[in-house]
């Protein structure tokens, strides 16, 4: 058993300032102030105040201590969305080391792919004080960084990021416990020169104990950046088997409980995920990285920290981290790092970034080095470890910043996600590719297309990444800080028969403002932009295109980081093995990792002379379904104004009736619905209070047509779990509305009821309703979107007939056996009677009274008012004389 000398005594002979010998060595307390003379060896002045560890959780100009960092990270896991704490191991003291994973919780891309996944690691080395405090501004900026910040968002929505603050509590603990005491002269290599235990321990706390007065076990612990493998014990001048060397590499490679909460760490990305680790430490201002053999690894980890690099020098007060380039470094050579472990173990880009201040080296010239940099006495190099506190919230919030841009990086290559060329004259989409997700790593192209593109008529081309591409300062388009001007270039070309196709294309323009095609971005400002483009009836197009033909667009971009395009986005660009997999060049090729010219698009464009496109007119009112999925369908009201109404009547995953409904905007031969709703918190029957009902949004639709009787749409739907699905379906008409013939000009009704088509609710039941059409045939029909007693959503449907605004269906129906999704089989949907529906309207008002066959349906009367006018419709109810 380890003897601990009594304190009482110990302390007199400091007060003596009496000599303790470890192993023949002399050892001192010396204490860290601002200002002592340079004969006095109980000091090493600083020439700055020494930092003390405060008691707070809230960022200010100085150092907060783990309880207030660890109160930071708990309160924004609580109050934010975007912050999820993970206990991943303990320490030797039996502490609770947390990770913390940054951003949505589904760990999926808004496409639905995996997220790539990045680890950084604070406070490996216990006097690193730096690392803590900028793995907290990560976690900060991430959870508190402005919504409308289009990179803050794209890393929430498409990346997986993983924090570790500390991971040597024990040893950062005892550091905080004494922030201006250590022992002197007690280093079994450099004396004089090394502190050690209190503010300079670096080690963990294995063979310790807390009490620095404790002298006979204050040189003991693990160097954790020593325990790693494969290159464990294999460096004797820089790792060392005496536990008393600050050095010193522990028993066993991963021997040490922190070094092995990093694998557990990783497996949250989850490993096979993981594209990124950095381990942070301080000082001398540069990145550590090691060669594996694997040359695109190399090549790649060179790229990301040259952007890391020129990113943080570009800054106000950036400062210039060094690297060593690829070629230059020792290959399959180190010392036992964790970078060098996630290096090998995981091929993923892995470095350690050694924080400000600078070493002094040549390289940082003329900066003086260690605390002198900002000014300090620089009476010993290790007040490099003791930064002011004037410059932490700089050091914080600037590597934060820096950190997100390499985040981004390391999410992926971009890829074009859809193209649509937009009439110039009629705003309709004339064609319409978009690349849907297929499995975990393909995608599937799927092109809708209205009309053939015509010669000498004028489109607008809009074009959309699955990334936000570009920068902005002052609202204005601009080079990443440290990018080339060059990396803003667009390149854009057409071929027809693999020839050249002429093309007049116009100024193309980033879109900063919400809304899609064609003057929108999609998700994110700047990942979407437009241009007119038009290709000219000369000589030379219609010989090449004879009548007429298919085209080919060719485009070549770069993301804000100078990352150029997937230019075959079939296959999903992922990091695997040590390099990117699914990332083509323009020759099709998946090794060169520098992207390429997106030649995938391909459109149908002809010499003739063709009709004006179709564009929505009130006789797009109408029922609408899916011939293959007959059982669900839409309700689609077009009203004044260019705005529309949808109701969707479908299923759960579990096969329960659902609905959904959507107020949006007509476009052309488009209707947007940016924000559908799910509507809870009803109940069938007197009990319903429209109080309790709660309209959430789910998810986001588009219809498109080329025809009176022909579309499709496609649909978003957020799930309870974060998942986002996503589909599409072809459209069919169903129904036609009387008086508004498609096609056509609408003819007067003979029907005096056809001005009652459009929906009507209760306001004593706001949240259910009717959705009523009065059909070309004289007959009516009826949707009801409601909730059965337990609040169920509920549907119920019928047709009938009658006159002078009596409307009676004897005969109601709802459905069972439907399944949401791709689940979903015509089959199995059953139709079963519900119970009758009688309706007593005028134009603006009216009374409906039911009565049901289902058990637990109570018998009711509802006093309506109207609640849509469909476009092209006038009532000639009674009201209206």
């Amino acid at each position: 058993m380890r003897q601990r000398p009594c304190k009482l005594v110990f302390t007199a002979m400091l007060l003596l300032g009496a000599a303790s010998t470890v192993q023949g060595q002399a050892g001192r307390m010396v204490e860290w102030v601002r200002d002592a003379p340079a004969s006095d060896d109980s000091k090493i002045a600083l020439g700055y105040e020494v930092p003390l560890p405060v008691d707070t959780p809230l960022p200010f100009h100085g150092f907060r201590s783990y309880a207030g960092l660890h109160a930071r990270h708990q309160d924004l896991a609580v109050t934010t969305p975007w912050v999820h704490p993970e206990a991943i191991g303990s320490t030797r003291h039996g502490r609770t080391i947390w990770l913390y994973r940054l951003g949505d919780p589904d760990r999926q891309t808004t496409r639905g792919f995996d997220e790539q996944a990045m680890l950084t690691n604070g406070g490996i080395h216990a006097r690193e004080w730096q690392s803590p405090e900028v793995a907290t501004g990560i976690i900060e900026l991430l959870a508190l960084g402005a919504d409308d910040d289009p990179l803050i968002a794209y890393l929430r929505d498409n990346a997986n990021i993983l924090v570790i603050p500390v991971l040597n509590v024990d040893g950062f603990l005892q550091t905080q416990r004494h922030p201006g005491r250590n022992w002197l002269g007690t280093d079994p290599g450099y004396p004089e020169t090394s502190p050690r235990d209190g503010r300079m321990r670096r080690k963990n706390m294995l063979s310790t104990d807390e009490d620095l007065l404790s002298f006979g076990d204050h040189l003991l612990g693990v160097d954790l950046n020593r325990n790693a493998g494969p290159f464990w014990n294999t460096n004797p001048n820089r790792s060392s088997d005496n536990p008393e060397s600050l050095v010193h590499h522990g028993s066993a490679a991963h021997s040490e409980p922190e070094i092995r909460a990093l694998d557990r760490a990783a497996e949250l990305g989850p490993a096979t995920r993981l594209s990124m680790f950095t381990d942070m430490h301080s000082y001398s201002q540069v990145h550590f990285w090691v060669r594996t053999g694997n040359v695109r690894l190399a090549n790649a980890t060179q790229r990301l920290l040259s952007l890391f690099s020129q990113y943080h020098r570009n800054l106000p007060a950036g400062k210039d981290y060094v690297y060593q380039m690829p070629d230059n470094g020792a290959l399959n050579s180190g010392i036992g790092t964790t970078e060098e472990y996630f290096a090998y173990q995981y091929q993923v880009p892995s470095w350690t970034l050694e924080i400000e201040p600078s070493s002094g080296a040549s390289i940082h010239a003329p900066l003086p080095g260690a605390g002198a940099d900002y000014g300090g006495l620089g009476r010993n190099s290790h007040d490099g470890f003791i930064l002011p506190n004037s410059q932490i919230e700089r050091v914080r919030t600037d590597l934060a910043r820096t950190f997100a841009i390499a985040y981004y990086r390391q999410s992926g290559p971009p890829s074009i996600t859809a193209l649509h060329l937009v009439d110039s004259i009629t705003g309709a989409v004339v064609f319409q590719a978009e690349w849907d997700g297929l499995d975990a790593t393909h995608r599937r192209l799927h092109i809708f297309q209205a009309q053939p593109v015509q010669l000498g008529r004028e489109y607008r081309a809009w074009i959309a990444w699955d990334k936000p591409m570009r920068w902005r300062e002052d609202g204005e388009v601009t080079a990443l800080p440290g990018q080339p001007a060059s990396m803003l270039e667009i390149e854009h070309s057409a071929t027809a028969n693999e020839q050249a196709l002429e093309t007049a294309l116009g100024p193309y323009t980033w879109l900063a403002q919400a809304g899609g095609s064609p003057s929108g971005y999609q998700q994110y400002r700047d990942d979407a932009l437009t241009f007119s483009v038009s290709f000219p009836a000369n000589e030379s197009n219609r010989a090449l295109l004879a009548q007429s033909g298919r085209a080919r667009l060719h485009t070549r971009a770069s993301d804000l980081t100078g990352f150029g395009q997937d230019a075959d986005p079939g296959t999903v660009a992922h990091w695997q093995g040590g390099a990117w997999a699914g990332y083509e060049d323009s020759d099709g090729g998946d090794q060169s990792d520098i992207g390429g010219a997106d030649s995938t698009l391909e459109f149908e464009i002809t010499i003739a002379s063709l009709d004006e496109p179709f564009v929505v007119e009130a006789g797009s009112s109408s029922a609408w379904y899916d011939p293959e999925r007959d059982g669900q369908g839409f309700v689609l009201e077009i009203l004044a104004d260019a705005r529309a109404v949808m109701y969707w009547f479908t299923y759960d995953e579990a096969g329960e009736q659902d609905w959904y409904m959507a107020e949006g905007e007509i476009r052309g031969n488009r209707v947007l619905f940016p924000e559908m709703l799910q509507v809870s918190g009803g109940a069938f029957g007197p009990g319903f209070d429209p109080d309790q009902v709660v309209r959430t949004p789910v998810g986001s639709a588009e219809f498109v047509w080329s025809s009176c009787d022909a579309g499709e749409m496609r649909w978003q739907i957020d799930g309870d779990d974060g998942n986002r699905r996503h589909g599409r379906m072809p459209l069919a008409r169903l129904t036609r509305v009387a008086a508004l013939d498609c096609g056509r000009p609408s003819a007067a009704s003979d029907s005096a009821e056809a001005g009652f088509s459009g929906s009507w609710y209760d306001p004593a039941h706001s949240g259910e309703g009717y959705v009523l059409e009065i059909l070309a045939d004289q007959r009516a029909l009826v949707y009801w979107f409601t909730f059965d007693p337990e609040g169920q959503r509920r549907w119920f449907f019928g047709v009938g007939s009658g006159s002078e605004g009596r409307l009676a269906f004897s005969e109601m129906y709802t459905t069972r056996g439907g399944v949401f999704g791709p689940g979903f089989e015509p089959e199995q949907v059953q139709l079963e009677p519900w119970g009758s529906l009688e309706l007593e309207l005028d134009c603006d008002q009216g009374t409906a009274r039911f009565e049901s066959t289902e058990s637990g349906f109570p018998a009711g009367t509802l006093s309506l008012v109207r609640l849509t006018r469909l476009a092209g419709l006038d009532c000639a109810g009674p009201s209206a004389k």
